[in-house]
């Protein structure tokens, strides 16, 4: 179910066949017209410049689409050097006509690129065997000035009739056009998203949109998903004849997807009796369903082969169960079987693991790459509040669990599915839903501290955290499958951030692999100078680990709205025992910062020979819409200035 991108091993495999060095004579006129256009002024992080990005899709009565596209790119950067080589997506069902590529040096050179040139490669990253493959050609002479040209044409019969136009992305675009040809009977709908309406201009049957100077997305701390962001087309085709792959509502979506998936949940003998042996009468049902939930999430191993539909269909119950091995639609059809067998129902959630990408407007279509299950549960066997708990109006408690993720326990989701859009695929078809969002209660690091402080400012101590919910998920995505040494590595690493000159000197995790407990790390660590002598001061930062003040350029105008991860509630307590012979002199004040999104409030004591610095941070939600970016930066400065303030110790006489 995951979208085919192109990895960083993939792209530098693609980027180190070099090309010929032959003299073109065949650039063509439109290429040649576009690349003679006087160059724009662009911001000097500007790498590339899109000249023009042109789609012309045909469509057949059989239902065959035939694709044509021209791309011509200005290289601005050294660093848009790579925009020489151009990637073409294919797999089984997909041919490619032809693909060509020219450049056009800043002096004037013309060079076209020859057949060996071309390459092709798999696209396979995490599947065990997929047909998706890349075919991509590399022109000569790209260097900066050069303008690039490519033109490809595919042809293919999708399984969904629906074409997406990407018309914006990281590099701006000059001029894109996409053009429809239909057959007699045949229409079409539009619909925009992330960008304002533009009509198209028809002509004797043939419609065409243009779009000239269209911005790049910019690159902001924390913005949400780039797909979230950039303005695209979904052009959907309707036919008498393809009744079957075209959808207007959600509702219809859903049913084709229960169709697609019909048989797949039926149980085999001997799966029915490791039902038996996991999930017994004699256990309560919601100790069944866990029972069953662990099994497909830790004892069927995530790989995928998927040919042609088996990226949306997916194996056998029976079949899975049998080789112990499957991707996200797979582990969430066998756990489906499974529980059906306890007379549990459930429902397949289709989703995007980057958040954003689906909203309430959402127009109909398949961009998931992701499958969970929401699981009903019966009224009498909810007796506690459960993090991952969807109250349906018609279907009632549904447990949303996601099979794939090992490191989230039953009851809770990953953060990244919080407040996210899902397709439920229910009986009767399907409709899109917003999943929960946990308190920040239910996500928190605990961090405490035992410090010593030594006259000749060297700090050292004991430290413990406790990580529960989405922070627990994200500190075993680190740490859970490190050896100690790379465990002590990735801690020193992030400790790095907060204290300059220190040794690590013990490293002690409770609970990794055990999911349904808090995660506990304790280390010890010494770092040597932390507080500062001036004579016969010292200067400490009482604030020792941790920095929760996120980034907004204060320089740039925002964007986009500000994305966290989610809601969560974090506290520090570091008691620091102070040297023999001094005295706290001057304390920083306390700290509070009160906004809609987040809370923050510290404060430093004194007790004779200890200080103590505690504080508490609380984050509600994931988004701070553009609008309320002004008050994130206060919130941000108010802790960052927290965060540095020191504290002044005094010899006493």
């Amino acid at each position: 179910m995951h979208r085919k991108v192109i990895s960083a091993t993939l792209f530098a495999a693609l980027l180190a066949f070099g090309p010929s060095m032959m003299v073109a004579s065949s650039v063509p006129d439109w290429f040649r017209s576009v690349a003679q256009q006087p160059a724009k002024h662009y911001a000097d992080d500007v790498n590339v410049a899109e000249l023009l990005d042109e789609t012309v899709v045909t469509v057949k009565d059989s239902g065959e689409i035939v694709t044509h596209c021209r791309i011509a790119i200005r290289i601005l950067r050294p660093e848009g050097r790579d925009s020489a080589t151009y990637p073409v997506h294919f797999d089984n069902e997909t041919k490619i006509n032809y693909l060509k590529g020219w450049s056009i040096t800043a002096k004037g050179q013309e060079y076209e690129a020859k057949d060996k040139d071309i390459v092709e490669l798999s696209t396979s990253t995490y599947e065990v065997f997929s047909d998706s493959k890349v075919r991509a050609i590399k022109v000569p002479g790209g260097d900066v000035g050069t303008v690039v040209g490519f033109e490809y044409e595919q042809k293919n019969r999708p399984y969904i009739f629906q074409d997406p136009w990407y018309f914006q992305g990281e590099d701006p675009v000059e001029r894109t056009r996409y053009e429809l040809h239909l057959p007699s009977g045949w229409e079409f709908r539009a619909d925009w998203i992330n960008y304002p309406e533009t009509k198209p201009l028809e002509q004797n049957g043939v419609y065409a949109w243009e779009i000239s100077d269209v911005p790049r997305i910019e690159k902001e701390s924390n913005e949400p998903a780039a797909r979230a962001l950039a303005g695209r087309m979904l052009v959907t085709f309707f036919s008498e004849k393809i009744k079957s792959q075209t959808y207007k509502t959600w509702n219809d979506f859903g049913s084709w997807y229960s169709q697609l998936v019909a048989g797949t949940r039926e149980p085999t003998p001997a799966l029915q009796q490791k039902v038996k042996e996991l999930a017994p009468a004699s256990l309560p049902l919601l100790a069944r369903i866990q029972a069953l939930s662990r099994f497909a999430q830790r004892d069927i191993r995530y790989a995928a082969i998927e040919i042609g539909v088996g990226g949306y269909r997916p194996h056998a119950a029976g079949e899975i169960f049998s080789h112990r091995y499957g991707d996200c639609k797979d582990k969430a059809t066998l756990l489906s079987s499974m529980l059906s067998q306890i007379g549990v129902k459930s429902y397949y959630l289709l989703i995007h693991t980057d958040r954003g990408i689906f909203t309430e407007k959402s127009p109909p279509h398949a961009g998931f790459n992701h499958l969970i299950l929401a699981i009903q549960l019966p009224e009498a066997s909810v007796d506690t509040p459960l993090a991952a708990l969807y109250e349906h109006p018609k279907l009632g408690h549904l447990l949303i669990f996601d099979p794939t993720s090992e490191l989230v326990p039953f009851g809770q989701l990953p953060f990244y599915e919080q407040d996210n859009y899902a397709l439920l695929v229910a009986d009767q078809g399907g409709e899109l839903v917003r999943l929960p969002l946990s308190k920040p209660e239910l996500n928190r690091i605990t961090r405490t501290a035992r410090l010593n402080l030594l006259p000749d400012g060297t700090l050292k101590g004991e430290v413990e955290e406790v990580q529960s919910g989405a922070e627990a998920f994200i500190g075993r995505s680190r740490f859970a499958h490190e050896t100690e040494a790379d465990r002590k590595k990735a801690l020193e690493k992030i400790l790095g951030n907060w204290v300059s000159t220190f040794q690590l000197d013990s490293v002690d995790a409770e609970n990794l692999d055990n999911i349904d407990r808090d995660l506990v790390l304790r280390y010890k660590f010494t770092a040597e100078h932390y507080a500062k002598n001036a004579g016969s001061l010292l200067l400490i930062r009482p604030r020792v680990l941790g920095e929760k003040a996120g980034f907004v350029d204060g320089v740039k105008p925002r964007h986009y709205a500000y994305e966290f991860s989610g809601p969560t509630l974090q506290t520090d307590v570091f008691e620091i025992s102070l040297p023999a012979g001094y005295k706290v002199d001057e304390m920083p004040e306390p700290a509070k910062a009160n906004f809609s999104f987040g809370e923050y409030t510290s404060k430093t004591e004194n007790s004779g020979a200890l200080l103590k610095y505690s504080r508490e941070y609380r984050i509600k939600g994931t988004l701070v819409p553009k609008d309320q970016i002004g008050e994130l930066k206060k919130f941000f400065s108010q802790i960052n200035l927290d965060e540095k303030n020191m504290a002044i110790l005094k010899k006493s006489n």
